[in-house]
C-alpha cells in the first residue's frame, strides 16, 4: 500500500529487507538511565526464531529506496488459561532517526497488522519504563488505533552471582513435562513450546534430592541472534557505573558501547516457590553456564519475584500490555509466565 501521494510503501518484510531493518535498530537505541541498542544481526531470521510464524511490517520510501520503519508481531504457542493457544507478541514499531515525525500513517500501519493477526487469541506488547513518549502516545484511546489495555508492570533482573551451591544436573529433562503440565499451563503467555531456537543455545539445569525435581530451568545464549550493546548511562547510573560494583556482589556495567555477554534464564521453577532455594539455585546456575550475567524476567504478580528482589540484581522495568482491536475482551489474566528470551 502507497501513502503520503506515494512516497511511501507498506508492505509485509522480504528477506531482502534485512540491511535496512539492521540500520534501523543500528541507528537507535532505548533511552533512560541505561541506554541500550537492540540489534538482531539477521532480523527476521531472529524474529522467526522467537515463534512459529512472524508478521514483520516495513516501510519504504520510494525516492531512495532506503527503509524508514519497521514493526510488526511474533507468532507462538503460549498457555492462555491452561490450554495451548495462538498468540502475538508486538515487537514495537521502530522509525529511523531520520524519518521522525514524518510519517503520519501509523494508524493505517496498525490495521493493515491486525488484519494479519486475526487468528492469534490474544495480541500483548511491553514497552521500557523510560519511554515515556510512547506510552503516553499509546495509552491514550484513539477510534483509529487498538487499544493498548496496561495489564501490570514486567521487571527484567540482571545478575551475577556465580557460587556453585547446589549440586546441578545438566540436560536431564525427568519430571519436567510434570511441570510443564501442571505448572507452566497455569501462567497465561508461558510457551507452550520449550525448543524456540530463541531461547538461545545452552543447557537444562536441575536440583533433585531423593530423585525428587526441585528446581530447574534452561540457560540460553542467544548471541547469534540477538545482542544487546551499551550505549551509555544517565542519572544515578552513570556513578554507579565507574564503580567495581561486582565486589558487592552485583553486576559489573559494561563499558559504552560494548555488547553486553549474557545468558538468558527461561522457564524458572522452584518447588513451592521456596525464595532460598530459588537464590541458592540461580547461583548455581550462574556457575554452571560461566555466563557473565544472566538475565530472567517476571511480572509483578509471580511468585519467585520476592526471591530476586533479595538478591543483588540490576532492574530494567516495562509496562505490560494486552493490545485489542475493535472493542475486544481482554484474554490475558494477571497470572503471567511470560518469558524474557522471547522479547
Amino acid at each position: 500500500m502507497n501513502f503520503q501521494n506515494d512516497r511511501y510503501t507498506l508492505r509485509l518484510a522480504e528477506p531482502g529487507d534485512d540491511d535496512g531493518i539492521r540500520e534501523i535498530f543500528t541507528a537507535g537505541h532505548f533511552d533512560g538511565g541505561i541506554a541500550v541498542q537492540y540489534l538482531r544481526p539477521e532480523p527476521l531470521r531472529s524474529f522467526a526464531a522467537d515463534g512459529d510464524d512472524i508478521r514483520m511490517l516495513i516501510i519504504r520510501d520510494n525516492e531512495n529506496g532506503r527503509l524508514c520503519a519497521v514493526g510488526g508481531a511474533v507468532i507462538r504457542r503460549e498457555f492462555l488459561h491452561g490450554t495451548p493457544a495462538q498468540t502475538a507478541y508486538l515487537t514495537g514499531l521502530k522509525v529511523h532517526p531520520d524519518y521522525q515525525k514524518q510519517i503520519f500513517f501509523i494508524a493505517k500501519a496498525y490495521q493493515f497488522l491486525g488484519e494479519q493477526l486475526d487468528g492469534c487469541a490474544a495480541c500483548y506488547t511491553t514497552i521500557l519504563d523510560d519511554n515515556a513518549p510512547v506510552i503516553k502516545m499509546l495509552e491514550k484511546k484513539r477510534r483509529s488505533m487498538p487499544e493498548y489495555r496496561y495489564l501490570g508492570h514486567y521487571t527484567t533482573y540482571i545478575f551475577h552471582q556465580p557460587k556453585a551451591i547446589l549440586p546441578l544436573g545438566t540436560d536431564d529433562r525427568t519430571g519436567f513435562d510434570a511441570v510443564q503440565r501442571d505448572y507452566f499451563s497455569a501462567l497465561d503467555l508461558s510457551p507452550a513450546v520449550t525448543d524456540y531456537p530463541g531461547f538461545g543455545a545452552g543447557h537444562f539445569y536441575a536440583y533433585r534430592e531423593h530423585g525428587e525435581l526441585l528446581a530447574c530451568c534452561f540457560c540460553g545464549d542467544q548471541t547469534a541472534l540477538k545482542c544487546y550493546k551499551m550505549a551509555g548511562y544517565g542519572g544515578i547510573y552513570k556513578l554507579l557505573s565507574k564503580l567495581p560494583t561486582r565486589l558487592l556482589g552485583y553486576p559489573a556495567f559494561p563499558c559504552a558501547g560494548q555488547i553486553i555477554r549474557h545468558g538468558v534464564i527461561s522457564q524458572l521453577y522452584v518447588k513451592g516457590s521456596d525464595p532460598a532455594l530459588c537464590r541458592k539455585f540461580l547461583r548455581s546456575v550462574a556457575a554452571a553456564s560461566g555466563a557473565e550475567l544472566l538475565l530472567w524476567g517476571a511480572f509483578e504478580t509471580h511468585p519467585l519475584c520476592p526471591a530476586l528482589e533479595q538478591m543483588r540484581v540490576i532492574r530494567y522495568g516495562s509496562r505490560l500490555y494486552e493490545v485489542l482491536w475493535n472493542g475486544a475482551a481482554t484474554q490475558i489474566s494477571r497470572n503471567i509466565g511470560m518469558e524474557a528470551a522471547l522479547l
